[in-house]
C-alpha cells in the first residue's frame, strides 16, 4: 500500500515539474525581457489564446513590442495581443485582425492596422477599410465593428498612350524602284 502511495506522489511531482503535463513549455521564455506585467500563468494563457486564434499547434515564438503588447509567431502567421490589467485582474485583448478578417473578407496577411486611440483601431486591406471599438465582454475584451465597411476609392485609370505602329515584317518591305 505504501508503494502505491509513493508511486502516485512521485507521478504527481513529475507532472508538476514537467508543467502539469501540458504540451507547451515556456522554459525558453525570458520573462525579464517580456515587460512588467507578464508571468508564467499569463504567458501560458496568451499561448493558449494565440494558438487557437492563429490555428497553430506548433510552438509559438513571443516577441515583446512594448506597452504590454506581444507578438506571437508560429505556422507562418502572427498575431498581436495586449495585456490589460485593472486592479490586479488582467485580460488579453485579441488581435483586431482576427475579427476584421471576417468583416472585410480578407486574409489577415493583407490587413494593416492603425491604433486610433486606446479603444479604437482602424483596419484596411483588400480595398476596404473599417473602424473597430474595443468592448468589455464579461471578464474579457472583444472588438466590435464601429463603422460601415467602406470601399477604398480606386483612382480613375490613366489613359493608355496611343499604340506605336509596329514595323512591317522584313518580307513585306517594299523594294525601291527607279524610274
Amino acid at each position: 500500500m505504501n508503494l502505491i502511495r509513493l508511486s502516485v506522489v512521485c507521478a504527481g511531482v513529475a507532472f508538476v515539474v514537467a508543467g502539469c503535463g501540458g504540451r507547451r513549455s515556456n522554459a525558453k521564455v525570458d520573462f525579464s525581457q517580456m515587460g512588467p506585467s507578464i508571468n508564467s500563468k499569463r504567458y501560458a494563457n496568451l499561448e493558449k489564446i494565440a494558438a487557437k486564434d492563429l490555428k497553430c499547434d506548433e510552438e509559438l515564438t513571443p516577441q515583446y513590442l512594448g506597452e504590454n503588447q506581444y507578438q506571437m509567431i508560429g505556422c507562418n502567421v502572427e498575431g498581436v495581443y495586449e495585456l490589460r490589467c485593472k486592479m490586479g485582474q488582467c485580460s488579453w485583448i485579441p488581435d483586431v485582425r482576427a475579427r476584421a478578417e471576417f468583416d472585410l473578407g480578407c486574409s489577415r496577411f493583407e490587413l494593416q492596422t492603425s491604433k486610433l486611440d486606446r479603444v479604437t483601431a482602424g483596419v484596411a486591406g483588400c480595398g476596404k477599410r473599417a473602424t473597430y471599438r474595443l468592448s468589455t465582454m464579461g471578464r474579457g475584451y472583444s472588438w466590435i465593428l464601429n463603422s460601415a465597411v467602406a470601399q477604398d476609392e480606386v483612382p480613375a485609370p490613366v489613359p493608355a498612350p496611343p499604340p506605336v505602329p509596329a514595323p512591317a515584317p522584313a518580307d513585306e518591305v517594299p523594294v525601291q524602284t527607279t524610274l
